[in-house]
């Protein structure tokens, strides 16, 4: 797949996904996938990787001026692949929930990054930000989910407004304390309104044993994925952990959006064997 070919594909995911079917029909077990260090990037392309997924506030730099951001995406559209996701969305001193909550200096914060987004094609923004959205001790959970849904509701139409889909992830409970299952995560986009979306996070999933089951509560609203081994946070076909009960339920709920690697490379199988691995659980489902 070429570049122009593949930034096509990654544009259309979103919508293929919002109604839980794969309306174009895409063979399943070829589902882009894509890895989550640039360094890595050259063995990504070689070894058949579509794309980067990186973390916003490292390479897009919202709190720095324009000319920092432009060696940044200048250095990023030179890479063998495009980064057409980006994760980990703010830092973790600017609080999305609890009594200091700052919710003007996280607009202000997308409306520098999601049009510097844009400009490097992104096409999907994962808000994980344990730091950001963890609820403080002593502070009201259902205060803190209604918060965090709020944000995300006022933010969702500028991210839309940029070619860009919001989604959240499900952290596990050693990360953060809210949204660490498929059903908070669900509950929250739901309150959030039509425009905010779910990422899976499979490793999280598998530390905090929720089972894959629950995926279906996300029919409709799941359009991305993240990838990692249990025990070590590794890549596929480094330990062998076997993907496929979640595999399944993507399949039988029509997923047709991508995955994305989030491992530790230094202690994994390389790139070439990790995707080999992973296609293989893809295709004998």
């Amino acid at each position: 797949m070429n570049r122009r070919s593949f930034l096509s594909l990654a544009a259309a995911l979103p919508a293929l996904s919002l109604f839980g079917q794969n309306a174009a029909s895409p063979d399943f077990a070829k589902l882009p996938v894509g890895g989550m260090d640039k360094k890595q990037a050259a063995a990504f392309a070689a070894a058949g990787y579509g794309y980067l997924e990186l973390f916003l506030s490292a390479e897009i730099v919202p709190g720095k001026e324009d000319e920092v951001f432009a060696k940044n995406l200048a250095a990023l559209k030179g890479l063998p692949i495009p980064t057409t996701f980006l994760n980990g969305f703010i830092t973790g001193d600017i609080p999305m929930v609890g009594p200091d909550a700052q919710h003007d200096k996280v607009e202000k914060w997308v409306r520098t990054a999601f049009p510097r987004a844009r400009q490097l094609g992104v096409g999907i923004v994962t808000v994980g930000s344990g730091g950001s959205r963890r609820c403080p001790k002593g502070f009201d959970p259902a205060k803190a989910r209604e918060q965090f849904s709020k944000i995300l509701g006022r933010i969702a139409p500028i991210a839309r407004d940029n070619g860009i889909r919001l989604t959240i992830e499900n952290l596990n409970t050693a990360e953060t304390n809210l949204c660490t299952s498929i059903t908070e995560s669900v509950e929250v986009i739901t309150a959030a309104g039509p425009e905010v979306f779910l990422t899976a996070d499979l490793y999280h999933m598998m530390r905090d044993d929720d089972p894959a089951a629950e995926l279906r509560k996300a029919k409709g609203r799941l359009i991305h994925c993240h990838v990692a081994e249990k025990e070590l946070r590794s890549a596929p076909g480094t330990k062998g952990d076997d993907f496929r009960p979640h595999l399944r339920v993507l399949r039988e709920m029509g997923y047709a959006g991508a995955f994305s690697f989030e491992c530790g490379w230094a202690k994994s199988v390389s790139p070439d064997k990790a995707i080999a691995a992973f296609r293989q659980q893809l295709g004998t489902l």
